[in-house]
């Protein structure tokens, strides 16, 4: 595993994947540009690797985060992705047939102890958990009302 701060080449740029605007509040995302198959392995990643929680890092592990990728830390979320992030082997990996042109995925609180920035999801997902948090907070005085309001 890289130490704190050592920076690895991202190597070729995948040209399958891209990062694109996703048309909604929640800004940038991850398209694939071909079909995927349930267990491929879809990109592999590298990049900087230090203690400093950022909006775009992902935990590699407790205190260490990956950042300046390429791809990955523009994935969007969902309580029911359609990909994960291994992060032993920094790939990211199917979880279920993707069809060409779709937005990839990933379950923040997979990887996340703690999120840069909580926030309320609407993915749509039968079992959306409607605020977002890493796996070890509850949710933050923001999340706590959201929580509380009456559905609409």
């Amino acid at each position: 595993m890289p130490t704190p701060n050592e920076s690895q080449a991202r190597g070729a740029p995948d040209e399958a994947l891209e990062v694109c605007d996703t048309d909604s509040e929640y800004g940038l995302g991850v398209r694939t540009l071909r079909a995927r198959r349930k267990g491929e392995v879809i990109h592999r990643f590298t990049g900087v690797v230090g203690p400093e929680l950022k909006q775009h890092s992902l935990q590699v592990q407790p205190g260490l985060h990956i950042s300046e990728t390429s791809i990955i830390g523009f994935l969007s979320h969902s309580c029911d992705p359609d990909c994960r992030l291994d992060m032993e082997r920094s790939e990211l990996v199917a979880l279920r047939d993707i069809p060409a042109g779709d937005l990839l995925t990933i379950d923040y609180a997979e990887t996340e102890d703690v999120l840069f920035r909580q926030f309320a999801c609407h993915c749509g997902a039968r079992t959306c958990r409607h605020w977002i948090t890493g796996r070890l907070e509850g949710p933050n005085a923001e999340g706590r009302a959201y929580i509380a309001r009456p559905a609409p």
